[in-house]
């Protein structure tokens, strides 16, 4: 079923779309209708999110908020693959902190759901709790907690539908976001699918694991061209298109048991396939957790749970690309350093309360305020720049486990096994030609 109207400033009309396939906790498919002609790039999904089937509110993750849903999305023209991003959730956590703390705070946690924009002494009405001096400085609620919150079964009819976010595309796919427009006589049939996480992974999304959850039912929202006249034009001089796609591969950092050597440095190299013959602009590097004892707690998931980067001790990398070692120095190593060079390479980031430091004693230290405790040593990034086409990459990585054999429960997330998410930006371009569209990396 389709919803127009007419947008009084341009030619320009506005089309709501429903999902040509929609299945709770599965998937959703969106099919864009051929006889617009000329589609613009500044898509967008309303309601993308999660409805809580029992009674009782939560809340969603800090990071990914609602878009923690989703598992993967792709465009695609008929079969063929335009543009993806893998491993969405932990994708869309980083490119939150990427935003700055303003941004967060005005725009970004009210379209995504999530609980980023940090205030010092508690600014954010609905949430404002009473300040208790520390050391000069007045501690009070740093995580609001507003558009962040999930309505249970009991929750009334006009706040349910906050639980859904609003995410645009062009954030997500490169495609659209160096498209000018999108011509439908080269696209003939478009669609964007999104793949969503079963059931046992959508409860990591949220902080109380013992609700029942199923994914809302999206909507797409599109522009497209009203004049047949400029569309058929347009048509006529599409050349296609070059842009950024997100690339991942994912490693297995020890997958042996948690290690209860304080003294030994775990060291491990790999070779990583999902990047070869393809010019690679930067890689990004997260350490997900595999140890659910360490983001859960009784029924309720820690803020960050496993969406985040985990802390470690010691760590440090080495990249060899294309046979030549990648930094100077004999690793890649120190938390400021590593942080400084994570901004070099993808921008400024949004702070987060115990940003880089590694928890201790199972995450009951403290570190300035009281709310560190679900985000201290889950906030730790590895990013740099590479800017060639790589036709190797070997990735060596070490750390020092802590907790020795006298304690092995102490300081289970510094001695986990590890998935390492590895994101790279390569190089794209779709090209029309007489039998469909060539995509192509360059």
């Amino acid at each position: 079923m389709f919803h127009y109207y007419i947008m009084a400033s341009s030619s320009h009309s506005t089309i709501y779309i429903d999902p040509s396939y929609n299945s709770a906790n599965f998937r959703s498919e969106f099919r864009l209708p051929k006889s617009n002609g000329i589609y613009l790039p500044d898509m967008r999904i309303l309601n993308v999110g999660i409805e809580k089937t029992n009674t009782g509110g939560t809340s969603y993750n800090i990071l990914a908020g609602s878009y923690g849903v989703i598992d993967s999305i792709q465009i695609y023209s008929g079969s063929q693959l335009i543009d993806q991003v893998l491993h969405f959730s932990e994708w869309m956590a980083v490119k939150a902190l990427l935003h700055s703390n303003n941004e967060n705070q005005s725009v970004h946690r009210v379209l995504s759901r999530n609980k980023l924009g940090w205030v010092s002494a508690g600014d954010d009405q609905i949430t404002v709790n009473t300040g208790v001096v520390t050391q000069a400085v007045i501690q009070s609620n740093q995580v609001p907690n507003q558009f962040n919150f999930v309505y249970g079964s009991d929750g009334t009819a006009l706040t349910k539908p906050q639980n859904g976010g609003w995410l645009d595309l062009r954030q997500v796919f490169g495609f659209l976001k160096s498209s000018t427009y999108i011509p439908m006589n080269v696209y003939p049939d478009l669609r964007i699918v999104l793949n969503y996480k079963n059931a046992a992974k959508q409860i990591d999304m949220m902080k109380d694991r013992a609700g029942t959850y199923k994914t809302l039912e999206p909507l797409l929202v599109c522009e497209y061209e009203a004049d047949p006249a400029v569309a058929d034009e347009l048509m006529r001089q599409y050349k296609g298109v070059a842009f950024t796609s997100v690339e991942h591969d994912q490693l297995q950092y020890v997958a042996s048991a948690p290690a209860t050597n304080g003294e030994l440095a775990q060291t491990a190299s790999y070779i990583t396939k999902a990047f070869n013959d393809k010019f690679i602009s930067k890689l990004l590097i997260v350490n997900t957790p595999e140890d659910k004892t360490t983001w859960v707690s009784g029924t309720d998931n820690t803020e960050i749970a496993n969406q985040g980067s985990v802390s470690q001790l010691d760590w440090e990398l080495q990249a060899r690309v294309n046979g030549v070692n990648w930094f100077p120095q004999v690793a890649y190593t120190g938390k400021n350093r590593r942080m400084g060079m994570m901004v070099d390479a993808w921008g400024d980031m949004n702070v987060a309360y115990g940003q880089n430091l590694c928890g201790v004693a199972q995450g009951a230290a403290k570190v300035f305020v009281a709310n560190a405790v679900d985000t201290m040593g889950q906030v730790d990034y590895t990013g740099f720049r590479i800017e060639e086409v790589v036709k190797e990459l070997k990735l060596t990585l070490s750390r020092t486990a802590v907790g020795q054999n006298a304690a092995p429960a102490d300081n289970a997330a510094l001695r986990q096994a590890l998935h390492l998410n590895i994101f790279g930006l390569s190089r794209k371009r779709v090209v029309p030609t007489s039998n469909g569209i060539l995509v192509q990396y360059v």
